[in-house]
């Protein structure tokens, strides 16, 4: 497979028109719906300046198998994280408008500090897949990310900015170094953040217990059985009564 060829050596790779564009613009209004002031949201974490995460609901298009269960996302992750792979979260980013260059950074800290032949022989644990809400634009921004930097030291001079419009991804590798770009447009920078990991690792540096997964008891029941498997972090005793969702 070609993308997951270029996955592993670069560290990401660009999935170009996963999603008819007319399916983000839903995803877009029912976070809007969700969020209409996201800056004010109790739900909000920041994670760089004027940069906000968010625990989207999976409701309306986000309970769509053509979200979390894309036939080109499956495939990639089969083969680079084995069958057994499931989702790990599910948020939203937004870079609001005026945000500045955000700090250079790792999701998670190296599994394997100062041995670099066993991480590398490790491979990958976690892919982020980032679903832009908008054509990201060098007036939007986008994410440096900096090529090859999951199996080597970081070179300053070596990334790619990925500018894809509605409806293509792009998929990192969880060891990868990043950082999202300047926002110079008047709108907000919505991604969506929808991680799969191999079944022995979760992130715990970015989530807390409420905010990895939220899903309501009846959306989750209407999963596909063929889907079920993804969402197994999730145990039926661990719903959240006041706020109607789960978490691993």
């Amino acid at each position: 497979m070609e993308e997951a060829e270029r996955f592993a050596r670069d560290g990401y790779v660009v999935l170009d028109r996963i999603f008819d564009p007319a399916f983000i613009d839903g995803l877009k209004s029912e976070y809007l719906r969700q969020f209409p002031d996201v800056a004010s949201s109790a739900d909000r974490y920041k994670v760089g300046n004027r940069r906000i995460q968010v625990p989207i609901a999976m409701t309306g298009p986000y309970s769509s198998p053509d979200l979390y269960a894309n036939p080109a996302l499956l495939r990639l992750a089969g083969v680079l994280l084995g069958e057994n792979f499931l989702i790990d979260s599910l948020a939203v980013v937004t870079a609001l408008p005026g945000a500045e260059v955000q700090h250079l950074h790792v999701d998670h800290a190296d599994l394997f500090p100062g041995n670099e032949i066993l991480r590398a022989l490790a491979g990958a644990y976690g892919i982020t897949v980032a679903i832009p809400l908008v054509d990201l634009t060098p007036e939007t921004g986008t994410t440096r990310l900096f090529t090859r930097s999951h199996v080597r030291p970081m070179k300053d001079d070596e990334f790619e900015l990925p500018y894809i419009d509605r409806g293509h991804a792009y998929a990192m590798d969880y060891r990868l170094w990043h950082q999202g770009t300047e926002n110079r447009s008047g709108a907000e920078r919505p991604i969506i953040y929808l991680v799969y990991s191999k079944p022995w690792f979760t992130d715990t540096s970015n989530y807390g217990s409420g905010n990895r997964i939220r899903i309501a008891p009846e959306d989750l029941a209407a999963v596909p059985t063929e889907h079920q498997a993804l969402f197994r972090r999730l145990s039926p005793n661990r719903w959240s009564s006041g706020a109607g969702f789960t978490s691993a």
